[in-house]
């Protein structure tokens, strides 16, 4: 009797002994329990720039929950606002230990920290990630990168922006909305000055005008009014060669004549030089062209039609000069990257990289933009979705912050919710496709950032450049001093950063 109470109180300690070790928490990544060959829980560190608004106040948000226990991680995100963020990065890189995952906005930055080896090549493991792989041209994941070698993953971005015009102005003078086949840089010009002259808004005032720009920005906030005198997006390819707009000068003297035209008439806003945002020109109700997004643009209307009922910007194609040329300013997709740090082992690297796979896939992106179901959104009696109260109360768009601040594949949905209007999703998805249609593309962006020159000097020059540009339109300056300033541009660094560009751009074209 003894020896068989002994012989089953071991067999009892040997069961309860393998259900202890089997109870463990090692995880999966895919987050079910038990699996004696799952791999341990994996802490990974991101650290992102945040906006307007911030990022969530802790890493307890909903989704970071789904993504922890989907892939059995522990995802600690450090939101840091966008003003300091490099000098945050910095001052954490100096101290010898980068977080596991960052975004760098900066080409200059990441080419730097490429050159000094802080980033791990993902090159031979992409092909393990087909979603991931997807979301981006061979190009573009070339780009700012030394040859078959990867540091980067790349940002998708698309042209969004375009030209709209106040349709209840057009009406109001009889004026047809123009057709995209037809559009000409004079055209526009002429409506302009309608505008500005025969009192659209019919409050009996000289208070309208044709169009605005910004003072303090690069292309003055207009691209597509450039675009058909022949400039370029900041650089052009021609016969093999990179070109600087700096040194256009007969399109600089066509543009210029244009514009200094247009302030002499009242066809442009007197008070460009001070502008510094478009935003409350067009709510006013003061100005018949615009420069924006689908997405604006409804906002806007919804503003303008507090003061003005039946006020409407409607989207045009951008105008066209000799030779049909014309464009809406196109970002290159991959001058922003997703890094890895060097130290990341490699069971995290595959950890993460697994992660953003998924998170660019059809599910992927359900989750991250949209959020979790009945937290985030649910189905109402009829069988649509709406925002749920909690959502509402913390902000539509506030659900998709690792979508959109993070890293998401190249759909042209990614400000579509499911809750989202079915027509006004439709027309914000055909407007990215419309503006998509007539690339303006800055030739030099895969090698500006080669050019040691231009990182030292560039800024600079460019200020200067543009200070002519602005004063010239202004009236103080006659159009031909642009020669001027072209001349005073290249002997000040330009040409040896077009030297030093046309370099970078031959060695890996």
């Amino acid at each position: 009797m003894l020896s068989i109470i002994l012989v089953m109180s071991l067999v009892f300690l040997a069961v309860v002994g393998c259900s202890s070790a089997g109870s463990e928490d090692t995880g999966t990544a895919s987050g079910t329990n038990g699996d004696k060959d799952k791999p341990k829980k994996i802490k990974i560190d991101m650290m992102i720039a945040s906006w307007k608004g911030g990022g969530w106040p802790d890493n307890n948000h909903p989704i970071i929950k789904y993504i922890d226990d989907k892939f059995n991680v522990d995802l600690q995100i450090q939101w840091v606002p966008n003003a300091n963020f490099y000098e945050k990065l910095n001052v954490i890189a100096a101290s010898g230990k980068l977080p596991d995952v960052m975004r760098i906005d900066s080409p200059s930055q990441y080419l730097k920290w490429v050159e000094e080896g802080v980033f791990q090549d993902l090159k031979p493991q992409l092909a393990q990630y087909p979603h991931l792989q997807s979301i981006a041209k061979p190009e573009e994941w070339a780009l700012l990168n030394p040859k078959d070698q990867i540091f980067g993953i790349p940002i998708y971005a698309t042209a969004q922006n375009t030209i709209y015009v106040r349709k209840d102005w057009l009406d109001k003078l009889g004026i047809p909305v123009p057709s995209p086949d037809t559009f000409t840089i004079d055209q526009f010009y002429d409506i302009a000055k309608a505008f500005t002259t025969q009192d659209p808004d019919g409050n009996g005032k000289n208070d309208t005008f044709g169009f605005s720009a910004l003072g303090n920005a690069s292309l003055l906030g207009m691209p597509e009014l450039f675009a058909p005198f022949g400039l370029a997006n900041g650089w052009k390819e021609e016969n093999g060669k990179l070109i600087p707009m700096q040194v256009q000068s007969d399109e600089w003297k066509a543009f210029l004549t244009f514009m200094s035209r247009a302030y002499k008439e009242g066809v442009l806003d007197k008070d460009f030089v001070t502008n510094t945002n478009f935003n409350e020109k067009y709510a006013q109700g003061k100005v018949g062209f615009a420069d924006m997004h689908y997405q604006f643009s409804q906002q806007t209307n919804q503003q303008l039609q507090t003061i003005f009922p039946g006020a409407k910007f409607v989207e045009l194609a951008p105008p066209m000069g000799k030779d049909g040329m014309r464009g809406t300013s196109t970002p290159t997709s991959g001058t922003i990257k997703v890094v890895l740090s060097k130290d990341v082992d490699a069971d995290k690297r595959d950890r993460i990289l697994q992660l953003f796979d998924w998170w660019v896939s059809p599910e992927g992106e359900d989750i991250l933009k949209n959020g979790i179901e009945n937290i985030h959104y649910k189905k109402n009696s009829s069988g649509a979705y709406e925002m749920t109260d909690e959502l509402k109360a913390e902000g539509e768009g506030r659900q998709s912050l690792l979508w959109n601040w993070v890293l998401r594949n190249n759909s042209n949905t990614f400000n579509t919710y499911k809750w989202s209007d079915p027509t006004w999703a439709k027309e914000m998805e055909q407007s990215i496709d419309n503006a998509g249609k007539y690339p303006y593309k800055n030739a030099a962006d895969a090698y500006l950032f080669s050019s040691n020159t231009y990182l030292e000097k560039g800024t600079a020059l460019d200020d200067s450049f543009h200070k002519t540009v602005v004063e010239i339109i202004a009236g103080k300056k006659p159009v031909e001093s642009i020669d001027e300033a072209i001349k005073e541009w290249k002997s000040n660094g330009g040409d040896q950063i077009i030297e030093e560009v046309n370099a970078a751009y031959t060695a890996n074209p």
